[in-house]
């Protein structure tokens, strides 16, 4: 069984558009649920531990970079490069793939005269791409998202049974029902390990679909935990949903 964390990174209003950064990602990260368990958790934990005395404290991408809250002693240039240098080494050496979608907002709102939300838009690219990942193998998915408000959750909640209860042009109802195995949320003080993963690689994703030709050393990194078409390094449409 596999079990894949989704988090975001940018937000999905229409109404107000950040010029400086007008895109919404949705990223999950996929991993086999027993390594999960018995790896991953533990070398997440073990780096937190090393950096900052405990593993009660949540990787949040934001709060790293502008070195706010508990990670303020990143302030110290020294501190921070041997944080950074051995996050990335991890987030290089875990054994999990990716699949994510982005949203460019102010495209979406010059293309439709009503786009839908960039959330429910990403978490549907998302699901297709899981089923896509799965192939024929006999394996299936457990989602588990970061919990928003009640009523979004709700909404969240009725996409994923409403794509695996309706064909589509992609997908069938049943395929999915097979390979799509539960949905849950949870929040963010749990400190759940899976979701900071899929918090910390959105954002470099998010940049590069936006900025291209930015210095984007993160993405370098999980570049090659994207999801490919079988037997190539092309993620684009696989891996990687941009819209539109």
């Amino acid at each position: 069984m596999l079990i894949a964390f989704l988090d975001e990174s940018g937000d999905h209003n229409l109404k107000i558009v950040d010029k400086t950064y007008p895109v919404f990602c949705l990223t999950a990260c996929i991993v086999d649920f027993g390594y999960y368990n018995q790896v991953m958790e533990k070398e997440i934990n073990e780096l937190k531990i090393e950096h900052f005395g405990t593993k009660e404290i949540i990787l949040r991408s934001y709060d790293i970079r502008k070195q706010k809250g508990q990670f303020s002693s990143l302030i110290n240039i020294n501190k921070r490069a041997a944080f950074y240098e051995e996050l990335d080494a991890l987030i290089s050496k875990l054994d999990y793939k990716i699949i994510a979608a982005v949203i460019n907002k102010e495209k979406l709102i010059d293309s439709y005269a009503n786009p839908s939300d960039p959330y429910d838009l990403c978490f549907r690219f998302i699901l297709e791409r899981m089923c896509m990942y799965i192939g024929r193998e006999e394996n299936t998915i457990i989602l588990r998202m970061e919990s928003r408000e009640g009523h979004n959750d709700k909404i969240l909640a009725e996409d994923y049974e409403n794509f695996r209860n309706k064909d589509n042009s992609i997908i069938s109802a049943e395929e999915a029902r097979k390979k799509l195995a539960d949905l849950s949320f949870n929040q963010k003080s749990q400190n759940i390990n899976g979701h900071q993963i899929a918090d910390l690689v959105a954002y470099p994703i998010g940049v590069k679909v936006f900025n291209p030709e930015r210095q984007n050393r993160a993405f370098e990194i999980i570049e090659g935990k994207l999801h490919t078409k079988r037997g190539t390094k092309q993620y684009l449409n696989y891996g990687l949903k941009v819209f539109p």
